[in-house]
């Protein structure tokens, strides 16, 4: 029998019914699980099959720049690469020779770099990176996918996964920045984000062990993730679930008044309360487990410097350059979505998620305003802040999949027909997928027209002439490499006093001043 609203009669001898509202959250399908009633058999596998397709899109797009070595030109890949050469090499020795005279790799989260050092045994240092940042960005895909589904239907959480494919923000983090940690940490904490929602709606214990494992692993490829990261992406949910078990009767549950219905709600919120204190609780007991030796190196053998300024940090109106490298280009394939995520985001029950963004955003502006250093203290020298807006762009994407499956078959798509006519809202949707994959295309390939590193460098006269006569005994110092230093050093045994993880320099000449490297002075 249909629930009735308090005013509705199906026959003059049916009494009215008294029933309660229930809000969005309640009658969501759950979505690790779900009941088939709940949730359409055709809008699931359509899902899949839009899944299926960003899978594809990954594959194909961002799977061929990586095995052309077009991580060549990227800011961050070949650092990653000397990691992982370290991990192959010596993989329970944490003390690096090759650069700074000498440093602790405990400095950096090692998972991305373990799995460049077990695949590198069989296929080399390159094909290892490439290999492992493919996985990362699959995983994110999959990642994106359900954790959408969690705020929207399948349909929508698969066109969410695609706009991914064609994200101006992704295109520049792998292919610009080469960060492989950024996007392996990120994919690991959105697939955590199905387990913490039903083991904190419903208990189940192999939830929780689900939700820590991943939380976990998250954590191990890049610690700040699950500092901030957390904070941004699993935070909203937990509210979204708490306040629904606050606000929402159960179905046909009479209404009480004063006191009686408020110890009612506290009875239903008790339980997610507990549950959100021990993931808490254990989430945390992980971070500390992971992360234990790099707290325990930088407290007993601290390295001071001057920070290195970033330009994610600048005030992007004194200097548009920057603002549209770390601001504009990450935002260019989302910005037209921003309007509907705040309308449809701040007016219902996804409001958390819309406010998480929008902080995010800020965050990301630098030093535009003095919000970001006021918010983050000391961080703010420390951390870049680009990763705010790479956050920032994919926690809209759920939005963006609304968007687009409204225009497809919801209020949108008639809106739309009347004002414009069903061919040119198709035209606006194809000349949108267009301008999205174009933008992508041209950010991934950024560096080929705007050199930000030297043609690459055959290193192999260089290696040949370091192994005669016991040359590796000396120190050298590269001139003009960029970050293909660290390309050499991961080919070689010999050392340097430069480096390229800006975190352990060593050298006075280096912590006294703002210097990134020698060979950069």
């Amino acid at each position: 029998m249909p629930v009735l609203e308090p005013h509705k009669r199906l026959h003059e001898d049916v009494q009215p019914v008294r029933v309660t509202r229930l809000s969005l959250p309640d009658v969501l399908p759950s979505p690790v699980g779900a009941n088939p009633q709940e949730q359409p058999h055709r809008d699931r596998r359509l899902g899949l099959l839009l899944l299926g397709i960003a899978l594809l899109a990954v594959l194909l797009f961002h799977g061929v720049l990586l095995f052309n070595r077009h991580f060549f030109s990227t800011y961050d890949a070949l650092i990653h690469i000397f990691f992982g050469s370290h991990y192959a090499q010596n993989w329970f020795d944490p003390w690096e020779p090759r650069w700074y005279t000498g440093f602790m790799t405990v400095a950096y989260p090692p998972l991305s770099h373990y799995l460049i050092a077990v695949l590198s045994k069989g296929v080399g240092y390159l094909l290892a990176f490439a290999l492992v940042q493919l996985y990362a960005l699959l995983q994110l895909t999959v990642g994106v996918f359900r954790f959408s589904k969690l705020l929207t239907n399948p349909v929508a959480a698969g066109l969410a996964s695609i706009a991914l494919a064609v994200s101006s923000s992704l295109a520049e983090t792998v292919h610009v920045f080469g960060q492989l940690p950024t996007v392996l940490s990120l994919g690991f904490l959105l697939n955590a984000a199905p387990f913490i929602w039903r083991y904190i709606e419903k208990g189940q214990r192999n939830d929780l062990l689900k939700a820590v494992a991943w939380t976990a692993a998250t954590t191990a490829a890049h610690h700040v993730t699950t500092l901030f990261g957390s904070v941004f992406f699993t935070g909203p949910l937990v509210v979204i679930l708490l306040l629904s078990a606050f606000r929402s009767p159960r179905p046909l549950e009479p209404l009480g008044a004063g006191a009686a219905q408020l110890k009612r709600r506290l009875y239903r919120l008790a339980p997610r309360l507990y549950r959100t204190f021990l993931f808490g609780l254990l989430a945390i007991s992980m971070l500390i487990i992971v992360v234990f030796p790099y707290w325990y190196w930088s407290g007993t053998d601290p390295i001071l410097q001057v920070p290195i300024p970033h330009g994610s940090r600048a005030n992007f109106l004194l200097e548009p350059d920057l603002g549209l490298v770390f601001w504009v280009i990450p935002w260019l394939s989302a910005i037209w979505f921003l309007p509907f995520t705040l309308y449809r985001g701040l007016l219902g029950w996804r409001w958390p998620v819309v406010a998480s963004l929008l902080l995010l955003l800020l965050l990301g502006t630098g030093g535009t305003t003095p919000i970001p250093k006021w918010l983050l203290g000391g961080a703010f020298d420390i951390l870049t802040l680009d990763r705010f807006t790479f956050w920032s762009t994919m926690l809209i994407l759920p939005f963006i999949g609304m968007a687009l499956e409204s225009a497809l078959r919801g209020p949108v798509k008639a809106y739309l027909d009347v004002a414009l006519g069903r061919r040119a809202r198709y035209a606006l949707l194809l000349s949108l997928l267009v301008f999205s994959s174009a933008a992508a295309i041209s950010v991934s390939t950024l560096t080929n027209y705007r050199r930000t590193q030297p043609d690459p460098i055959d290193i192999n006269p260089i290696l040949n002439f370091i192994e005669k006569d016991e040359h590796w005994r000396y120190r050298y110092l590269t001139l003009g490499f960029g970050d293909q230093m660290a390309w050499l050093a991961a080919n070689t045994r010999a050392t340097t006093p430069d480096g390229n993880y800006h975190s352990a320099r060593r050298l006075p000449e280096l912590t006294t001043t703002p210097v990134e490297r020698l060979e950069g002075a």
